[in-house]
């Protein structure tokens, strides 16, 4: 089902969203929380288990809700990307972006010609309502997608003003566990070294006028956060939910 872009549209009001991870590949999980009124479920193709079919599965689960359905894809593989885009999802976050070209690189790959590169399957893709659509979908879908690139390496911080720039980029995402191993003190979040690296990204972000992503770590506060800058805030996902969830119960048992 093709339609605006909520997260985008939501984003140019001054909105702060909220969104969870779906790591599962469940669309049941999905469904569920479609229903529970996250702005953005974002899909993890990077980590998680999922495959074209059951992302298809999980976005027609979530068409109950209003969030938008964002997949971070494994890389900034070009094939990738199309199929993600040809499959329907409304936004991809790309992991390990670390340079202007790289940036350059994933916008023309998510762009028909002549603003990119990508192949056109428009009369035919399950994005443009299996051709119901196509040149409305064609002539929109590179304003239409949410496209957000993960800052999570010292040097994708150096770069981070130059990635913010390139046109198309909507959204830099800090990706800090992965930022904080790019230094070799992975998950140590309070060490100097890490702190500034997140709040240089945090500052080059903010400056360059695109919207601001990231994760709570630890005890931070999701409001706090909101406070520091964010304009996305992810936490939590199905995985999560169920496991504290069980946890709780089971806590409340006592132990033979």
């Amino acid at each position: 089902m093709y339609r605006e872009n909520r997260l985008k549209a939501r984003l140019k009001q001054g909105y702060k969203c909220l969104g969870c991870w779906l790591w599962l590949g469940s669309a049941d999980a999905a469904e569920i929380l479609a229903l529970s009124g996250f702005d953005v479920l974002l899909m993890d193709h990077e980590h998680g288990p999922g495959n074209f079919k059951s992302a298809i599965d999980i976005m027609r689960a979530s068409a109950v809700g209003d969030a938008t359905l964002v997949m971070r894809v494994e890389s900034d593989d070009a094939a990738f990307l199309k199929r993600a885009l040809d499959s329907g999802v409304e936004g991809v976050m790309v992991p390990g972006i670390e340079t202007v070209d790289q940036a350059l690189d994933v916008v023309n790959a998510c762009r028909y010609p002549p603003l990119g590169r990508r192949g056109a399957a428009f009369s035919a893709t399950r994005a443009s309502d299996y051709g119901l659509q196509g040149p409305h979908y064609a002539a929109t879908a590179a304003d239409n997608l949410m496209l957000i690139a993960q800052i999570e390496s010292a040097t994708a911080v150096e770069n981070v003003e130059e990635i913010a720039a390139v046109d198309g980029i909507d959204m830099l995402f800090i990706g800090p566990t992965d930022l904080s191993g790019s230094v070799e003190k992975l998950l140590q979040f309070d060490d100097p070294e890490v702190s500034e690296l997140i709040e240089k990204a945090e500052r080059g972000i903010k400056q360059s006028g695109k919207a601001l992503g990231g994760i709570v770590l630890g005890t931070e506060n999701i409001v706090s956060k909101f406070e520091r800058g964010y304009d996305l805030i992810v936490a939590g996902g199905d995985v999560v939910f169920l496991r504290e969830g069980a946890k709780a119960l089971r806590t409340q048992i006592p132990s033979e």
